[in-house]
């Protein structure tokens, strides 16, 4: 069989590819806003980059109950009990709502401080403090949109989260012009227009979300989801989400902390730090698109007690993904300058960011794998065994950063080098830690009794599992997709 198509490709393609392009969706929320808000003026732009950072550190949060809920909702679809599935999408949505009280408190209460140490000028502040404030109001939606997203990938539906989220695009693309600049109502609202337009757009996101899942027996009906709900499984949700989310918050605050040592070399690193992240936005969503699919792949077949489809998935995964990143790996290293001048035409700028997309280049491969073994990790529910690795290099990118530029003189060639060097070691050690770690073993040696266990339990203990409405739609849909892949098969031969 040719090592470029292996029949266990259509599995992952069919959820990677519409992750992919549902991360591509994003970019252009972003691109949107930035384009509407640079006419409203500098500070605006200034305050909403500044506000975004600390939306990034709140989306990256989620995952304190995102992740958990992911791979647990996929376990449990693989051993066939989606009774169980729906109550812990249930519970997920309730543990969310808590953790964005939480969090929302707490970055409300210390946003002013956060600005302050920034150094951000009065102008630029005042409108970082209106984007984050107004975008807090917004959050609970947010986090709820990321918990029905989870639901969809742990079913391997990703397609249709997506054409809801590109629906979402549209709307926030309709509602800037509006709300920024007052096109048609002349009542402009700036920055706090922006976050309104997307958080509307949000809304209308959740809403087809909502409906959908119930469409596909994914979660339960409305009445059951507003009732508290029994916690059985909040406990091991957080045990994998509290990992995750600790490396997640961790790998957000790293560049920020870097960012003095950087400008010690002026502000043209900054700027090209800024080019660099949108060339990296493509090998990034790559690896994401393949990190869900390993997540929700690994869940099913784990939960189904497949040991063997485990270590396939994910071997292939990495091959696959191997592939994908290698032509735009080869770009960095060979054509950086080429690359950075298409984004800023600045010739310092385009020097500092070709010595980064070069030496970054050599460990870009790395990126994607570090990626892809996360999400095959949080498919086992091991989330911790990726924080034991990712912590510690993660948090000496800023002494080794601060020796190699400044006490060695390399400059910010020796930045570069330390984020190039960490990556790698990132990715080397996860793929040796799944393939090779004790903890992955154990796992999966034990996956029978575990398998019995997602299968039987709680159908004794909880009178209403019983076939309901629920499980004849999701039976019916699994039945269509069944059909339809042998009859795609059919034509083929």
């Amino acid at each position: 069989m040719s090592f470029f198509y292996k029949p266990v490709d259509k599995e992952i393609y069919g959820i990677a590819l519409p992750a992919f392009a549902g991360f591509i969706a994003f970019i252009l929320f972003d691109i949107t806003d930035v384009f509407w808000i640079g006419k409203a003026g500098t500070d605006a732009v200034a305050g909403c980059s500044s506000g975004g950072f600390l939306a990034w550190l709140i989306f990256a949060a989620m995952n304190i109950t995102t992740v958990g809920e992911n791979s647990l909702i996929a376990q449990s679809f693989g051993a066939g009990n989606r009774k169980k599935a729906r109550r812990i999408a249930h519970e997920a949505v309730w543990l969310s709502l808590a953790a964005a009280a939480i969090i929302a408190a707490v970055i409300f209460a210390s946003s002013g401080f956060i600005f302050r140490f920034m150094g951000l000028e009065p102008a630029t502040m005042a409108n970082a403090s209106v984007y984050i404030n107004t975008f807090l109001l917004f959050y609970p939606f947010y986090y709820i949109s990321q918990v029905f997203t989870n639901v969809f990938n742990a079913y391997s539906d990703t397609k249709t989260n997506v054409a809801i989220l590109a629906a979402s695009v549209v709307v926030n693309m309709i509602l800037d012009p509006v709300l920024i600049l007052g096109y048609g109502t002349g009542y402009a609202m700036g920055v706090r227009g922006a976050v309104i337009a997307s958080g509307i757009a949000e809304i209308f996101g959740l809403a087809l979300q909502f409906v959908y899942l119930r469409r596909r027996g994914y979660i339960a009906p409305l009445k059951v989801l507003v009732r508290i709900p029994r916690l059985a499984n909040s406990r091991q949700m957080l045990s994998i989400g509290l990992p995750a989310g600790c490396t997640a918050v961790v790998w957000s605050f790293v560049y920020p902390l870097m960012t003095p040592i950087i400008s010690r070399f002026g502000m043209e690193p900054i700027a090209a730090i800024r080019v660099c992240f949108t060339c990296e936005d493509f090998p990034y969503d790559v690896g994401m698109g393949f990190s869900i699919a390993m997540a929700a792949l690994v869940g099913q077949s784990y939960g189904r007690g497949d040991y063997a489809h485990v270590k396939e998935i994910v071997r292939r995964g990495c091959q696959l993904l191997t592939l994908w990143l290698i032509p735009i790996v080869s770009c960095f290293i060979f054509i950086p300058a080429t690359l950075a001048g298409l984004l800023n035409p600045d010739p310092g700028v385009v020097r500092h960011a070709a010595d980064y997309l070069f030496i970054v280049g050599l460990g870009e491969l790395f990126l994607g794998w570090e990626l892809l073994f996360q999400g095959s990790l949080n498919g086992l529910g091991l989330s911790k065994s990726y924080m034991y690795i990712s912590l510690p290099l993660t948090l000496g990118r800023l002494p080794i950063a601060y020796f190699l530029a400044i006490t060695m003189g390399f400059g910010t060639k020796g930045i570069w080098a330390t984020v190039s060097a960490t990556t790698a070691l990132k990715g080397i050690f996860l793929c040796l830690t799944f393939f090779r770690g004790s903890a992955v073993e154990k796992k999966l040696s034990g996956i029978k009794g575990e398998t019995a266990r997602l299968t039987t339990e709680g159908i004794s203990s909880v009178p209403e599992d019983k076939p309901d409405e629920d499980d004849a739609v999701a039976d019916n849909m699994i039945s269509w997709q069944r059909e339809h892949k042998s009859k795609n098969q059919g034509d083929k031969l």
